[in-house]
């Protein structure tokens, strides 16, 4: 299990090799940016472990996702073909690295979410005088939830994508406020699709995994889970 500051170390050596300039065009997202955005202490410490970095990034067209790929490049970033690795990675060191473009006509495949949570990230002190744009927690949910839905083969339990929301959902008290204040379609979204999952068999099983058998947390979880699934019938 990776601790908060690795994660901050991890995201760090991709923001100094990346570079100032470039570091404003992007946002952090995924996995590796789960324990930036919790508040709640002792969840801090039960985040799961990755060992790759994603980030969005602003793409007008394939020509320009060549450009950013050879400025990368010289910025000591490698393309490693891996079984697993997706055709965005890159890697730095060994550190595998998800440029994912906003649009997905660029690589035929993306997020809907990805355009709206990139120009509504946030600055977060990362430490080392590193200032970098990371996903909002509304967002992060948004993305997580779409980002299931294409790969997460129906089956909860085993997602990582659901382990992070529900990790979210656990260690970010305010989270039910901040996704009531972001737009109808959103909220709607989220609610909907957290919905969908409460339908599934495995999803209580889901909750009990994220909350380390915590009964007590685990009530907590379920409870925020209902609060979210109710915004969708909200107008």
């Amino acid at each position: 299990m990776a601790t908060l500051d690795d994660y901050k170390a991890m995201i760090r050596a991709v923001a100094n090799a990346i570079g100032s300039e470039l570091c404003q065009e992007i946002a952090f997202v995924g996995g590796c940016t789960t324990a930036l955005l919790l508040t709640d202490l002792y969840t801090k410490q039960q985040v799961r472990h990755t060992d790759d970095v994603d980030l969005i990034v602003r793409v007008m067209s394939y020509a320009h996702w060549e450009k950013l790929k050879e400025q990368l490049r010289k910025k000591g970033f490698r393309e490693q073909p891996e079984e697993d690795a997706p055709i965005c990675a890159m890697f730095l060191a060994g550190l595998r690295v998800d440029f994912m473009p906003d649009d997905e006509a660029i690589l035929n495949f993306s997020n809907a979410w990805y355009r709206d949570a990139l120009a509504n990230a946030e600055r977060h002190d990362i430490g080392e005088g590193v200032t970098v744009r990371i996903v909002r927690p509304e967002h992060f949910v948004a993305t997580k939830l779409a980002a299931y839905l294409s790969r997460g083969n129906n089956d909860p339990l085993e997602s990582h994508d659901v382990e992070d929301i529900l990790t979210l959902l656990d260690g970010r008290p305010e989270i039910a406020n901040e996704i009531l204040a972001a737009d109808a379609e959103m909220r709607t979204y989220i609610g909907t699709q957290l919905a969908a999952l409460q339908e599934h068999r495995d999803f209580a099983y889901a909750i009990e995994a994220a909350s380390n058998g915590d009964a007590a947390r685990e009530e907590v979880i379920s409870q925020r889970v209902q609060v979210l699934v109710s915004f969708a019938k909200l107008t």
